[in-house]
């Protein structure tokens, strides 16, 4: 009788230990699953942007999060994306969040327009900036070395004092607009250059031909990986900074803190540089930017 209760308790430790055992093992499984939850990534409709959302992604999901993407979307609708929920985070640039977004007057300072975008963006939808990268891609005044040199032109002032022996390029009526040319002849004093309607697509080969001297361009143009080009110094600033930084709601950042982490390491590494190469990779050396972003995060961000 005493054998059959001892084997009967033992059965019972057993099938409890067992019980236990199991238990412990979903329990542990539940707390360290790398399923963190699926964040929605937007994305703008050029191939810069592609870039930049793809590289955020790929972190994330090498972190464990499952992502959505949402991609091919533009100022217009990207913003009221996440000020909605619609999408959880995307990259965005300082200046088009300063002026175009929040409606805000034009500042040159980087400080002072992160500091106005982050509390901005926090005060009305709780959107939070998170760290800039060294990403810029804004306008530029593009020259041919050679000509710059011989003209001593190395910024905006030397510039203005020969625009009238220069012809500007103009395929995006840069000449036309308040933020350009005309912003340019209030700061420096007018630039008096023969403009030309030009493709934008072959502005830098009119640059080459010496149809024309100088050309509006971007800061992360491809072809400025050729020193034969040169970016005429703002030694007055004409344009607001146009950095690159995540931004993510703030509801989502509560959820998951961890990502604020994750996000950041992958800013510190992007540069305008780097991108430009990136861009290169894509544009000139036919690779998918789905690649070219994995390898970059791989290679850098890991």
């Amino acid at each position: 009788m005493k054998k059959r209760v001892l084997s009967a308790f033992l059965c019972a430790m057993m099938i409890a230990t067992m019980a236990v055992g199991c238990g412990s093992k979903d329990a542990s499984k539940d707390a360290g699953s790398d399923d963190k939850g699926k964040i929605v990534v937007g994305g703008k409709s050029f191939t810069e942007a592609y870039l930049l959302s793809e590289i955020y992604a790929d972190a994330l999901e090498d972190n464990g999060y499952e992502v959505e993407r949402v991609y091919d979307m533009n100022t217009d609708t990207i913003s009221p994306a996440i000020q909605n929920g619609e999408i959880d985070m995307y990259p965005e640039y300082t200046g088009t969040a300063l002026t175009d977004v929040l409606g805000l007057d034009m500042e040159t300072d980087t400080d002072k327009v992160y500091e106005s975008v982050s509390k901005g963006y926090e005060d009305k939808w709780n959107i939070t900036w998170l760290d800039m990268t060294t990403m810029e891609d804004k306008v530029a005044i593009v020259m041919l070395k050679d000509k710059a040199d011989e003209l001593g032109v190395k910024n905006l002032t030397d510039l203005q004092k020969v625009a009238d022996q220069l012809t500007l390029g103009d395929g995006v009526n840069f000449a036309e607009r308040e933020d350009d040319l005309l912003r340019l002849n209030k700061l420096y004093g007018d630039f008096n250059f023969k403009v030309v309607n030009v493709d934008h697509s072959l502005a830098y080969s009119c640059l080459d031909d010496g149809t024309v001297d100088v050309i509006p361009g971007l800061t992360t143009d491809v072809q400025l990986l050729d020193d034969k080009y040169v970016k005429i110094e703002e030694d007055i600033p004409v344009w607001p900074p146009q950095y690159v930084a995540p931004i993510v709601r703030d509801e989502v950042l509560e959820k998951y803190p961890e990502m604020k982490d994750v996000l950041n390491n992958v800013s510190k590494h992007i540069s305008t540089e780097s991108m430009i190469e990136m861009l290169d990779e894509v544009i000139n050396g036919g690779s998918e930017y789905e690649d070219v972003a994995a390898d970059f995060y791989k290679e850098n961000c890991k």
